[in-house]
C-alpha cells in the first residue's frame, strides 16, 4: 500500500489532523498552530502544574537536591523562551488580525488583554525576543531539554500524590513542548 487515496478510498497511514502534519514545512505556522492550541496562559500554568508533581513525586529523577535546582532553573528559562516564542508569533501574526474582538465591549476587551501577556520577558527582551532564545540555546544544549521535558512528562504520568491530574492532553502538550524546543534551536541555528 502506498498510503495514497485512490478513488475515494480512505488514505492509509495518515494523520493531516495532526498539528506536526498541518504546516510541517513552514515554522512560523507550526507556530501559531501550537499557540492555538495552547494559549501562553496555559503553558505557564502546566508547566508550573508539571513542574510541582515532578518535585513531590517520590517516583521520579527529581530525588536529589541538585537536580530539583536545575529543573526549577530550567523551567524558568523554559517559561521565558515560551514568552518569547509567543512573543514572535504574535509579531509574525499582526497581519491575521482579530476580527471576532470587533463586537466585544471594552470591558470584555479589557480582560482578554490582560490575558497571555508576557511576564517574565524585560521591556528589552518583549523587543526582541532572539535574545532569549539564544541565550535559552547557549544555557542548555538541545539533547538536555529533551530529556528533562520527558522526565517531567514521566514524572507527571507517575505522579500518586493528592493533586488532582488531567492526563488526556499530556502527550499533546509534550509535543507541542518539544516542538516549540526544536524551533528555537532551528531560530538559533539560523541567526547564527
Amino acid at each position: 500500500m502506498t498510503g495514497k487515496e485512490d478513488h475515494g478510498k480512505r488514505k492509509r497511514f495518515h494523520k493531516p489532523y495532526h498539528f506536526l502534519n498541518k504546516v510541517s514545512n513552514h515554522p512560523m505556522q507550526r507556530l501559531r498552530e501550537i499557540f492555538h492550541i495552547f494559549h501562553l496562559d496555559d503553558f505557564r500554568d502546566e508547566i508550573t502544574k508539571w513542574q510541582q508533581l515532578a518535585l513531590a513525586n517520590d517516583q521520579s529523577v527529581y530525588d536529589e537536591g541538585n537536580a530539583r535546582e536545575d529543573l526549577i532553573d530550567f523551567c524558568h528559562e523554559f517559561l521565558k523562551l515560551i514568552e518569547s516564542l509567543h512573543v514572535l508569533n504574535k509579531t509574525n501574526t499582526k497581519k491575521h488580525k482579530n476580527k471576532w474582538k470587533k463586537n466585544l465591549s471594552n470591558a470584555a476587551k479589557k480582560i482578554i488583554g490582560k490575558m497571555n501577556q508576557p511576564i517574565l520577558l524585560n521591556e528589552e527582551e518583549k523587543v526582541n525576543p532572539q535574545l532569549v532564545i539564544k541565550r535559552f540555546c547557549k544555557s542548555f544544549s538541545y539533547s538536555y531539554t529533551k530529556i528533562e521535558i520527558l522526565d517531567l512528562l514521566e514524572a507527571v504520568i507517575t505522579y500518586e500524590g493528592e493533586k488532582k491530574v488531567y492526563k488526556g492532553n499530556l502527550v499533546l502538550f509534550y509535543q507541542c513542548m518539544k516542538c516549540l524546543l526544536r524551533m528555537a534551536y532551528t531560530i538559533c541555528k539560523n541567526k547564527n
